[in-house]
């Protein structure tokens, strides 16, 4: 009998410091509301008060059961504190981050017996840079194989990469040296689709960047914003400046928890904010950062976007297999053909898993409005994924999916700032989550960062001027149904229709997707 009281008290004290070091670990997400953490260590304290007193009982059944309710406290403590430990350093790691990355390097042919920076400098090759790519950085690796190699290079810079590459494929010179994006937006142009193919990497240098913020996010309204959610080419790194393929604007209201998701088509032809007025792809401006494709969507639509979220696209495949697929919503039934396979959907909820949601995300040929319809594939992505990671499913493969969020996404929003808006969902509900998504007509444009002509997509701008007027319906609490946004996506999709401006699949079937 001495023994259970001792074991039992032993179990108790244990069952104290556990329950502290949970409230511990639930007050460091941020994320749960003041009133649920009070009620939980009154419940805490209660239990460990109840254990205390069964133990000085004299009957050997409310000693046993003081051990065994212990014990099992203690055991869902542990557990608890691991989850939430887990939780805490993936929150630590997304959250609060402005900063990315640049890739910079130096190509050869793939058959070149170059096989390294050193032998392009002792055999005097010449270095081919583009004017349009940022020159802080082309000039620091300059700089860099001179003093490693004690000797200076021969560069020639050209006013464009079509410019540079038919003088590279003509001998003229015999190396690139460039932002890896700038050759990525090259393999996706008609007359070089997939060039790097062609191409080896004999030097890369990284350099880590502030993102230039011009607004003070201190003073940001954290109950009404506009966040821009940036998807990185399919398999980037996502620290990594490259183009931005997903291109979704969401207004955020929290007061009446509507969230308005707004999708620009990457080819959208606008002018961007380090171009001077000269006009490219969307997704370009991700070249030259997040805070250019921020800066240009900010001209575009007259608003002020407060924060960012980079996706990874090829990073949601893992997630979504570990969490055990996802229901999707399809607008229609349609194939999509990409590199990795041939998928097969249906008009109506469809269960996919990683490799078939990416294939759902990234189809536009199947659609008569291409990269509009896309945008709405990708928003129904995204929103099935956060379905799906509320649900139970989501416990069976935590610490590994948790994992995979470290390597799929990146926020500039503090970690309290993402807290408020969890304890405000807890407290108030779940939300009502809009989309939206603007078209436009083919043509082929000059664009910016290649210095010659490629497909771009025509804004349309009544649709854009929609797009302004409907964030900010969602940011000034005004009524919002998704039915109203349909009535008139309905009756601009017939007037493309009759007018002929949809987008020409069969002309674009070069785009990569």
């Amino acid at each position: 009998m001495k023994t259970l009281k001792i074991v039992g008290r032993i179990f108790a004290i244990m069952q104290l410091i556990l329950s502290v070091l949970v409230i511990y670990n639930v007050i460091e997400t941020k994320m749960i509301p003041k009133g649920y953490i009070i009620l939980a260590s009154v419940v805490f304290v209660a239990l460990f008060v109840l254990v205390f007193f069964f133990t000085k009982k004299k009957k050997k059944g409310f000693r046993i059961s003081a051990v065994v309710i212990s014990l099992l406290m203690c055991i869902i403590m542990c557990a608890s504190i691991y989850y939430l430990a887990i939780t805490n350093k993936t929150i630590d790691k997304v959250t609060g981050v402005k900063t990315e990355v640049e890739e910079i390097n130096v190509y050869v042919a793939a058959n070149d017996s170059a096989g390294s920076i050193n032998d392009a400098v002792a055999n005097n090759y010449v270095f081919a840079t583009v004017a349009t790519d940022d020159q802080t950085h082309i000039q620091e690796t300059i700089d860099k194989i001179q003093a490693d190699e004690g000797q200076t290079i021969n560069t020639k810079q050209y006013e464009s990469i079509f410019d540079l590459v038919a003088d590279f494929d003509a001998g003229a010179v015999n190396c690139i040296l460039c932002n890896k994006g700038t050759i990525l937006a090259l393999d996706s142009s008609e007359d070089y689709l997939d060039y790097s193919s062609g191409l080896k990497v004999i030097m890369e240098e990284q350099f880590e960047e502030e993102v230039a913020d011009d607004d003070d996010d201190s003073t940001a309204d954290k109950d009404h914003f506009c966040m821009y959610f940036s998807g990185i080419d399919t398999f980037g790194s996502v620290t990594q400046r490259s183009r931005s393929d997903v291109n979704i604007i969401a207004a955020v209201n929290n007061k009446t928890h509507t969230i308005l998701l707004v999708s620009t088509p990457r080819d959208y032809y606008v002018p961007l904010s380090v171009s001077n007025g000269q006009k490219d792809k969307l997704t370009h401006a991700g070249i030259y950062g997040i805070d250019c494709s921020i800066d240009t969507l900010e001209m575009l639509y007259d608003i002020d976007i407060s924060y960012y979220l980079r996706l990874n696209f090829s990073g949601f495949q893992d997630i979504i297999d570990k969490i055990g697929g996802i229901d999707v919503e399809s607008e229609y039934s349609f194939v999509s053909e990409t590199e990795e396979g041939t998928y097969s959907f249906t008009a109506g909820v469809n269960h996919l898993n990683g490799e078939q949601a990416l294939g759902f995300a990234r189809a536009r040929h199947a659609f008569k409005d291409g990269d509009r319809q896309r945008g709405r594939n990708q928003m129904q992505v995204i929103k099935a994924t956060i379905k799906k990671m509320e649900s139970s499913d989501m416990l069976m493969n935590y610490s590994s999916v948790m994992d995979q969020m470290e390597n799929s996404f990146q926020t500039s929003m503090e970690k309290d700032e993402v807290g408020y808006l969890v304890q405000s969902t807890i407290s108030d509900g779940g939300w009502t989550v809009l989309t939206y998504s603007v078209g436009g007509a083919d043509s082929t444009q000059k664009c910016y960062s290649l210095g010659g002509s490629a497909y771009v997509m025509e804004p349309n701008k009544d649709d854009v001027a929609k797009a302004t007027e409907l964030m900010n319906k969602v940011l000034n609490g005004e009524s919002l149904t998704q039915d109203e946004i349909n009535v008139y996506i309905e009756s601009q999709d017939a007037e493309d229709v009759k007018n002929g401006t949809f987008e020409n699949n069969e002309k674009n079937n070069y785009e990569d997707e």
